[in-house]
């Protein structure tokens, strides 16, 4: 992959994905997506033992793009005192626009 490339990459990251604000972010939501794809939702448990961010951080970014309205935080039906997270269909959206770019 040539740096042109990454460069255009990275252009269009921040043109149709601009409330990633760092890696961290851009590891968390990618993280998300993924559990949202698999229809299997994660928890600050999961997130954690990710090792995407030390717990605080962490806590602190989903606190941050739950705010931002980028993901969505739910108590699980089965268990109240646990919640998982999903990205928001905004979010959705933005990702499907950035990955049919990427793919052109």
């Amino acid at each position: 992959m040539s740096f042109e490339k990454l460069r255009a990459a990275s252009a269009n990251r921040r043109i149709l994905l601009p409330f990633i604000r760092s890696l961290r972010d851009h590891d968390i939501l990618v993280a998300i997506g993924a559990a949202d794809e698999n229809c299997a939702p994660l928890g600050f448990k999961q997130l954690m033992l990710l090792e995407l961010a030390p717990p605080t951080t962490l806590q602190r970014r989903l606190n941050v793009l739950v705010d931002n309205r980028t993901i969505r935080r739910s108590t699980l039906r089965d268990d109240g005192r646990r919640v998982s997270y999903s990205l928001a269909p905004k979010t959705m959206t933005a990702f499907r626009k950035y990955f049919l770019k990427m793919r052109s």
